[in-house]
């Protein structure tokens, strides 16, 4: 075969592999024929004969051509990617890599973003190339930082990027410059700004901490992070805030009783000024809550004195005083259990004067209540009952005169003491005294004392003495009736009552009306009730009020 005939086979074998086809136009022309040529010898075709191949719509072949002439250009640039690698991850420039090498690989692998397994990591110490490990480190040190901080989107970890610098003195705990935040922000890592912010938002609130307990004098105290009560505690008392209830609590546990005294005065401080505005006392000008006005005015609505009205009229705080003064009388009444109006003159009077222990006058007692101003039984008469008692008690230890014992006995019963009356005669030396009035007026106000201890009996023995003594005496018969009357032997009482009379007694209808008022069985009372309706409804008319 001559070379024609292999030339005109070789061209078909170009036009085959080109992809040119059977256009008779290409049956063999030359200028294609040298194109093909030149590129299967790797020859660069030029852009004349690029343009040609465009205007003959070869396009199939430019497509062909053009991949394989970048075919032949790969290992070349290949070597120069190598070598840029080499640069970038600092590979020293004589030490020698083939182009097959694992460290290329491995450099491929991290440039794509994927993250070396230890054994990689442990091929490139083993060459030991220290800057491309420092390098590498950085970069995986990046990569973590980027996921920590929420800075992912950013596509590149070579750490020479100016984020690594700024990730790196976040996770440090470093201050930003003015430059490095607006960096972020311009950039568009607002979750690292924010997460920057947070950090800073409490290395401000540490230091802020770490200040207040120097300053009030608990920074010896363990375990006081940021989320202890301690921390909320300290910023409320820097800010003159008033602690709630639970950190009051908290503090008292904590044996912290310096911080709950400052916050105890502060509040004291503030409710003396309202107070002293409230009771009209701002001309006194002591702010300070351990005065005795704050002690007054705290407790003014259920615990003032007389001895405070004194020295609020001492400091004078004359309209405090009076208000005192009002707020006073209305907490005596609740204590002498006084309910609706009441006059505060002679009743203020009254009350002081038993606060104090002072006896009244019994006349004005006993005149007010005759006018029904006063109850018998209220809890004024029986307190004035109780100082009678006491006072004749005293009179008889400082005199020796036993006429002091039936008073004080008397008065003891008057105030429901029964078993003080009781112990009042209880050891009386009977043969001793030689007054017969006088034996006879103890045995009657022991009787009286028995009865009122349901001790019938008792009391009728010592009716019966005190008739042995004085039998002209009406008081042991008055006695014998009531002692009757409880036992429901109204006839029999009226007996001893009409006895009494007739020996002097003029009480003789106050002391049935005591009996029934006395009596606590309600049946017994009515029974009785009745029977002096039915005895005389006129002169009884007074036990109607109970039957109803």
């Amino acid at each position: 075969m001559d070379n024609r005939e292999l030339k005109d086979k070789y061209f078909a074998a170009l036009r085959d592999k080109y992809q040119i086809g059977l256009h008779r136009s290409f049956e063999f022309d030359g200028f294609l024929y040298l194109i093909l040529r030149k590129v299967e010898l790797g020859i660069q075709i030029t852009s004349l004969e690029l343009q040609w191949l465009t205007e003959n719509r070869l396009f199939k072949t430019i497509e062909i051509i053009s991949l394989q002439q970048y075919q032949a250009e790969e290992f070349t640039r290949f070597e120069e990617e190598c070598s840029s690698l080499r640069v970038k991850y600092k590979i020293p420039e004589d030490f020698k890599l083939s182009v097959d090498s694992l460290v290329y690989s491995i450099l491929w692998k991290l440039e794509t973003g994927k993250l070396l397994t230890d054994s990689e990591l442990g091929l490139i110490k083993r060459f030991n190339l220290k800057d491309t490990i420092g390098l590498i480190e950085d970069i995986l040190s990046f990569s973590k930082l980027k996921t920590n901080y929420k800075a992912t989107q950013h596509g590149k970890d070579f750490p020479e990027e100016p984020l690594y610098s700024i990730l790196q003195k976040i996770d440090n705990k470093e201050l930003l410059s003015e430059d490095e935040t607006n960096w972020l922000l311009d950039h568009g890592f607002q979750g690292t700004l924010e997460i920057y912010w947070q950090q800073e938002k409490k290395r401000k609130a540490i230091a802020e901490f770490a200040a207040l307990k120097i300053k009030y004098k608990v920074d010896t105290l363990p375990n006081t992070s940021l989320a202890s009560p301690l921390y909320a505690i300290l910023k409320k008392l820097e800010e003159k805030q008033d602690l709630d209830d639970s950190e009051c609590r908290w503090l008292e546990q904590q044996q912290l009783n310096r911080l709950a005294h400052i916050d105890r005065t502060r509040k004291d401080v503030k409710l003396f000024k309202k107070l002293k505005t409230k009771y009209q006392a701002t001309g006194y000008k002591n702010t300070n809550p351990s005065s005795r006005l704050f002690l007054i005015l705290k407790t003014i609505a259920s615990e003032i004195t007389e001895d405070d009205i004194n020295w609020l009229i001492g400091e004078d705080l004359l309209e405090t005083a009076e208000m005192a003064r009002a707020i006073h009388f209305r907490l005596l009444k609740a204590k002498y259990s006084i309910v609706g109006q009441l006059d505060p003159d002679p009743f203020y009077e009254i009350m002081l004067k038993l606060e104090r222990a002072e006896r009244l006058d019994p006349k004005q007692v006993v005149q007010l209540i005759e006018d029904g101003r006063l109850s018998r039984q209220g809890k004024i008469a029986i307190a004035h009952y109780k100082l009678e008692a006491i006072f004749y008690e005293e009179e008889y230890k400082r005199t020796s005169n036993k006429w002091n014992l039936p008073s004080a006995s008397s008065n003891w019963r008057k105030a429901n003491e029964p078993q003080k009356a009781l112990a009042v005669t209880h050891n009386v030396n009977w043969v001793k005294i030689k007054e017969d009035d006088l034996k006879s007026a103890l045995w009657v106000t022991r009787g009286a004392a028995f009865r009122g201890l349901g001790q019938l009996d008792e009391a009728e023995n010592c009716a019966a003495e005190a008739m042995d003594c004085h039998p002209e005496s009406h008081q042991p018969y008055t006695l014998m009736g009531a002692i009757h009357y409880d036992r429901g032997e109204y006839l029999e009482g009226d007996k001893w009552f009409e006895m009494a009379a007739e020996r002097g007694a003029n009480d003789v209808d106050d002391e049935i009306e005591r009996v029934v008022r006395m009596t606590k069985d309600k049946d017994k009372r009515r029974e009785v009730a009745e029977y002096l309706v039915r005895k005389d409804p006129v002169r009884y008319g007074w036990a109607n009020s109970y039957l109803k």
